[in-house]
């Protein structure tokens, strides 16, 4: 196989002495832009609408770290739950070896929020404001004028805007849409912990679509450095096809060519939001936006040759052999993703709607009282529905249940704890200063569930 191989030891945007390379990615239009563009509108549709979705009462994404209580499209889940979650946290990492083997970084191109917003947001204000490429770089090495003062002061009052509402949609998320709303008309100090969180939220993503931009694919992004464990040579890549565009060569119109496709135009390191030259062989600054093969395609329409100098490839077929789709990797993540989802199904299947625990009090559990051993528990009921529940305890009848109620009715999406007394004849109790009881747990006149503890006491 023909190809040019990367000569730079060196990040595409540091130059000589880490100095930065500001890039000013040009503007274009393609077939893989538009249908990038859609899936953005999808995607930043619902990260600003899922917050306002009630599902069974519940919003419908929910991660409340603060109160252990995480909603997932009307599921709500418990750290007692966190066990479902393994499968599908471990089941999501095997998904990203799944996709990278067989599609190359398509999340990077298509669904990453620090692409999608960067290139279809705040770049797009961008040059809304300042204009294309060429207009940019000229007003950032211009001199200090009322138009650049103007133009920077609108760009950026926008994208502060923006990085707050962004904060805050985030903060939806951890705290709930309507307590960010109950926060939104009082004052910051009545809720000075999540309004520092969202204060640094806006900061950071000010920062990072402000100035950070790619930089954070190239440095800061882990994805990056470990995809090339992940891809082979039946991967599918953004490539260069080198044994049809080398040698290159200018285009002049009229004349006979007798070099490759390639006509040296550079119009797809202009467009690249990296800024690497695609021609060189895979690199890990490449994020497969698809940038250059609109740019390209376009190129090769206006000197009348064929798409497809560079597309979607792998890099067998760039070396004229055929692609494997299926192949040992893919057949082994698959098998995992299948079994992980399966074993999340199951226990998801299996899950209660209520949680309940017996735990042994702190300190004096133990006691001999009107001859009488008499242990004492926390009863810790969890209630996962959105209805009210209302449970009552059954003992054997050589035991004695002593509670402050008959029943324990537990609000909807709550917990109740309970001290609860368990006694039993000093004269008819075990020897050995152990006894094993089992609880039977009713509602509505119907076991639902069944516990057994082991009381202590003196031994002989």
């Amino acid at each position: 196989m023909t190809t040019t191989h990367p000569v730079k030891e060196r990040v595409t945007t540091i130059g000589e002495g880490g100095r930065r390379f500001w890039l000013y990615p040009a503007q274009f239009r393609g077939f893989w832009l538009k249908r990038r563009q859609w899936v953005s509108v999808i995607l930043i549709a619902l990260f600003f609408v899922l917050p306002w979705i009630k599902i069974n009462g519940q919003q419908a994404i929910l991660l409340n770290v603060a109160d252990r209580k995480f909603v997932f499209f009307g599921l709500v889940f418990w750290p007692q739950d966190l066990y479902i979650f393994w499968f599908f946290v471990v089941a999501a990492v095997v998904g990203i070896f799944l996709i990278t083997a067989q599609w190359g970084r398509l999340w990077c191109g298509w669904a990453c929020p620090q692409t999608v917003f960067l290139e279809h947001v705040f770049r797009r204000i961008e040059r809304w404001i300042e204009g294309d490429a060429t207009k940019r770089k000229r007003l950032d090495r211009g001199p200090l004028t009322w138009e650049k003062i103007r133009k920077k002061t609108l760009k950026l009052s926008i994208f502060a805007a923006i990085s707050i509402h962004f904060a805050n949609t985030v903060l939806c998320y951890f705290a709930g849409s309507d307590h960010v709303v109950y926060m939104t008309f009082h004052a910051p100090e009545a809720n000075w912990n999540w309004f520092m969180f969202m204060a640094f939220l806006s900061f950071v993503f000010f920062a990072d679509f402000a100035w950070f931009r790619e930089q954070f694919c190239i440095i800061a992004c882990p994805y990056g450095r470990f995809q090339s464990a992940l891809l082979d040579e039946h991967s599918l890549i953004v490539g260069y096809d080198a044994r049809r565009g080398e040698p290159r060569g200018k285009w002049r119109k009229g004349q006979v060519h007798t070099s490759g496709d390639c006509i040296d135009c550079n119009r797809c390191v202009a467009v690249c939001p990296t800024g690497i030259d695609i021609r060189m062989g895979l690199q890990m600054e490449c994020v497969n936006c698809t940038a250059c093969i609109d740019a390209c395609d376009e190129m090769m329409r206006k000197v009348n040759r064929p798409e497809g100098l560079i597309r979607y490839t792998s890099v067998r077929q760039l070396d004229q052999k055929n692609r494997k789709a299926i192949r040992p990797r893919s057949i082994i993540y698959s098998a995992l993703l299948l079994v992980l989802l399966s074993c999340g199904m199951w226990a998801l299947a299996h899950k209660r709607s209520f949680t309940i625990q017996m735990l042994r009090s702190v300190g004096e559990s133990m006691r001999v009282q009107d001859a009488k051993v008499i242990n004492q528990f926390q009863l810790k009921i969890a209630n996962q529905t959105a209805d009210p529940l209302v449970l009552s305890a059954n003992v054997p009848q050589e035991f004695e249940l002593i509670t402050p109620l008959p029943q324990w009715k537990v609000e909807p999406q709550s917990t109740s704890v309970v001290p609860v007394f368990i006694a039993k004849p000093i004269s008819e109790f075990s020897h050995t200063g152990k006894e094993k009881v089992q609880l039977q747990f009713k509602q509505d006149d119907q076991v639902v569930f069944e516990n057994q503890v082991t009381l202590i006491g003196p031994s002989s």
